[in-house]
């Protein structure tokens, strides 16, 4: 690949080991690509480039972009009302936009790297995989709606569980919107 986009979880998820394994694939990919990496900050605060060279280490700051949650995304669609009432079972109604970051549309990217750690997660069931774009590179509009539909599913009902009424929603997102995106998925476990 020439241009890599390598998708870490934030520095609230340090304790994985993604950094590190983010400086490598960025060592590797490097000698070869223009690599980039973006925190999937969701709406957590941004890396400060102390906090960047502590999580990252090598990777050089101009090469790590901000993910701003309010201003840097784009509306690519929507799930429809009716399906998240179906996965909800009524306990939601309510259409859910899909507003992800610009870069990962208006950038072409030959390979895009998400890496992360499967954990339990109280909104999602468990944290990872299509998580890093539908909440961590997610807009308001789709992390406000999302998170409330799971609120209305019950934390009791999310937390732990492999596919939850969200997991559903994100999972027909990504077929319907970023299927044609080149990603990999490297979880850690």
């Amino acid at each position: 690949p020439e241009k890599v986009l390598l998708l870490p979880p934030d520095i609230t998820r340090a304790h994985s080991g993604a950094g590190w394994i983010t400086e490598e694939f960025y060592r590797l990919l490097s000698k070869d690509a223009d690599v980039h990496v973006i925190p999937t900050l969701g709406q957590h605060l941004p890396h400060t480039k102390e906090q960047n060279k502590w999580m990252f280490g090598s990777i050089p700051e101009e090469k790590i972009h901000i993910h701003d949650w309010k201003n840097g995304v784009k509306t690519i669609g929507s799930i429809p009302a009716g399906f998240v009432k179906d996965v909800s079972h009524g306990k939601a109604d309510w259409e859910i936009p899909v507003s992800v970051n610009r870069m990962l549309f208006d950038e072409k990217w030959d390979l895009i790297i998400n890496i992360g750690h499967v954990v339990p997660h109280e909104v999602l069931g468990f944290a990872n995989h299509n998580k890093n774009y539908f909440i961590g590179l997610g807009g308001k509009p789709m992390i406000c709606a999302s998170h409330m539909m799971a609120a209305c599913c019950g934390i009791e009902n999310n937390l732990g569980r492999l596919i939850t009424p969200l997991r559903a929603c994100y999972n027909k997102a990504e077929q319907n919107f970023l299927s044609g995106l080149p990603d990999f998925y490297f979880e850690v476990v």
